[in-house]
């Protein structure tokens, strides 16, 4: 089920749901309806899920009136009835001032056993840097890493990615990286790197910052990286020909 289906409850919690119909919380089977803002207030949320909310956003979404002064205060006074009244919903508080209703989710397995595993099976190389360490080393390569450029973990953890260009800096794509990383934000390219015994390898390099929930700081990077060697290859015999 959708969890924006209008035609359906929406699932906040176990026993707890949204009903888009009615913009009324249905507990337990019993229906059970709101005062006016705190009806906007989780009808806001629900458009939201999963997404932090700043306190100004949600001040404006609530009162109709632009000329009432924003004050954070009358959001968390707010969210403190809502919490108090349907205590089953989960809305999470993070850093900055932001709130997030969190989707529930059926039967959700718990992986964290099998995560390395899962990890280690995957078909492109994988790295986590943790930037809240002087240089942002590397903390985890996965086997596809270890099979493309020879290296084992023991050799590049603690170790900036940096080295897999070898002497090869003069990269555009480089200047990319260090901005995205510098902005802790996506980015896609090409580098050009070098295996163990200086092999060269043409990567194409995905960048994503993780951050932590609660706080919404940065805590790593997860670096993908696909061998696209033999597509380069590819292009540059044809820019040959050309």
């Amino acid at each position: 089920m959708s969890f924006m289906d209008a035609n359906q409850l929406i699932k906040l919690s176990e026993n707890c749901y949204w009903s888009p119909s009615d913009e009324a919380i249905v507990q337990d089977n019993i229906t059970e309806l709101l005062p006016v803002t705190m009806t906007k207030l989780i009808k806001f949320f629900v458009e939201n899920h999963d997404r932090p909310i700043s306190s100004v956003d949600i001040f404006f979404a609530i009162w109709d009136d632009y000329e009432k002064e924003y004050n954070a205060k009358n959001v968390r006074n707010l969210i403190s009835s809502l919490r108090k009244k349907i205590p089953l919903i989960n809305i999470n508080n993070y850093y900055g001032g932001r709130y997030v209703l969190k989707k529930y989710r059926d039967n959700t397995p718990d992986i964290s056993d099998y995560l390395i595993e899962i990890l280690d099976q995957a078909k492109n190389g994988m790295i986590i840097t943790d930037p809240n360490i002087s240089d942002n080393p590397i903390v985890f390569v996965n086997e596809a890493f270890t099979e493309m450029f020879g290296y084992l973990p023991e050799e590049v953890i603690g170790r900036n990615s940096r080295f897999l260009q070898g002497e090869d800096r003069d990269q555009p794509a480089l200047d990319k990286i260090r901005a995205a990383i510098k902005e802790e934000k996506d980015i896609t390219v090409t580098v050009r790197n070098y295996t163990k015994e200086g092999q060269l390898v043409y990567n194409e390099l995905s960048i994503s910052p993780i951050f932590d929930k609660k706080t919404e700081r940065i805590k790593y990077f997860l670096g993908i990286e696909k061998n696209v060697t033999a597509i380069q290859d590819i292009i540059k015999k044809i820019k040959a020909i050309v």
